[in-house]
């Protein structure tokens, strides 16, 4: 017995600490265990995170793929701004580019057009050619920079065939007469947005048809009508891209009122002299749908016409996402009439836009006739037919086709065949 208990006592310290020290590696084990469930939390958080930033910055790369289409004049009808106009692509897409600070993006875009016309037996060949350089920067919240680069080659037929309509809105050379390419900048502004975009001021180098009778369907001589009379009213008395601002006020998304003044010359000097004025207001039906319709009337004051007033009225719709309507209407004071040499003039069209496997496909027709303030003269009619195919992700060709009804008022018909590719990079 006392042997046993002997025996006992000496095992009782070996005992104790077996127990404790389970004990302490049980403890051990549990904090291990809870170290390994919050290394492993840590982790999904930070794949989270991961993820979330990934999908920001796609997001964020869309946003600019989508705004070098623009730039670059792409398949911008097949991006999820199909149902918009042009200029309120550009405007959504430039503001993305507020969220981004500082970057400064760089996108280009060449056009070359050959034209044949057809008078009688006369048959004439004309080139002409436009290279365009964007730029575009952001200073922080509600603030951008936007400067485009232009150069131009050739005078298009309206060199040897003076028309109303205009038969190349792409052409005017910027070459000098000692035979040296220059390069023009043709926009440098900087706009401001206030009151979360309520209020949009633009301010610099400005061309004023960007906001003023600008049109869905017909609005672009580089992928869509190059006639001048289908790209912008051929009574618009408007001036070359000057120094201006612009003020515009939107309510709802559906309503805006918009203000424009423009030094009438492209000169730093006097440039509050003589302000050409302009202000519209307009209505969007169906916003951001496969239905959205625009209708915009304007006014103008002209400094170099006696201050005289001229005005026009322009509207464009989308049915189904694919068909384009459009019709334009202008008419000036005699004033004015007698100074840019237009009276009235009106024009009307359709455009239809789809895609065969990968490739955009867009057609377009219209219609116009342009009265001219000398009595003596006829009435100049025009129609333009063409096709946009889209070859790849950087080249559109588009076959062209124009008939214009007493050229410049006189009692001369004239044909246009021509060929228009795009290029973008």
């Amino acid at each position: 017995m006392k042997k046993g208990l002997f025996i006992l006592l000496l095992l009782c310290p070996a005992l104790i600490y077996s127990q404790v020290n389970d004990t302490v590696q049980s403890k051990q084990i549990y904090k291990l265990e809870q170290d390994v469930d919050s290394l492993k939390r840590t982790i999904n958080r930070m794949d989270d995170e991961l993820n979330e930033i990934k999908q920001s910055r796609l997001e964020e790369q869309s946003n600019v793929d989508e705004l070098m289409a623009i730039f670059g004049d792409q398949d911008v009808e097949s991006s999820s701004f199909n149902a918009r106009s042009r200029r309120k692509r550009v405007d959504a897409l430039l503001q993305a580019m507020t969220q981004q600070p500082g970057r400064l993006l760089f996108n280009g875009s060449v056009t070359s057009i050959m034209q044949f016309t057809k008078q009688k037996d006369t048959l004439n060949s004309f080139a002409s050619g436009s290279f365009d350089i964007f730029a575009t920067t952001s200073f922080g919240k509600g603030t951008l920079l936007f400067v485009d680069m232009e150069a131009i080659g050739g005078d298009g037929p309206d060199q040897k065939y003076p028309s109303f309509s205009g038969l190349n809105d792409d052409a005017g050379s910027y070459q000098s007469p000692d035979g040296i390419d220059r390069i023009n900048i043709l926009e440098a502004w900087g706009e401001f947005n206030m009151c979360k975009e309520t209020f949009t001021i633009t301010v610099g180098k400005i061309d004023l048809t960007n906001y003023f009778d600008n049109n869905a369907s017909a609005n672009d001589e580089t992928m869509q009508f190059i006639s001048g009379s289908f790209v912008n009213n051929s009574s618009f008395a408007v001036p070359f891209n000057a120094p201006g601002l612009r003020l515009r006020t939107t309510f709802l998304k559906r309503f805006h009122v918009q203000f424009g003044m423009s030094s009438q010359e492209n000169k730093g000097a006097d440039i509050f002299d003589e302000l050409y004025k302009i202000a519209s207001l307009g209505w969007t039906f169906a916003p951001e749908s496969d239905f959205e319709a625009n209708i915009r009337f304007y006014g103008y004051q002209v400094p170099q016409a006696n201050y005289s007033y001229g005005w026009g009225i322009s509207f464009d719709e989308l049915l189904f996402g694919k068909y384009n309507i459009f019709g334009r209407y202008g008419q000036n004071l005699d004033s004015i009439a007698s100074y840019w040499p237009i009276k009235s003039s009106w024009s009307a069209g359709f455009r239809f836009y789809t895609k065969l496997g990968m490739a955009a496909l867009a057609i377009g027709t219209a219609y116009g006739e342009n009265t001219p303030y000398d009595s003596n003269l006829s009435i100049e009619s025009l129609f333009e037919v063409y096709i946009r195919y889209q070859l790849n992700d950087w080249v559109h060709l588009s076959p062209n086709f124009q008939y214009v009804w007493n050229t410049g008022g006189s009692d001369q018909n004239l044909t246009v065949f021509g060929l228009r590719t795009h290029f973008n990079f």
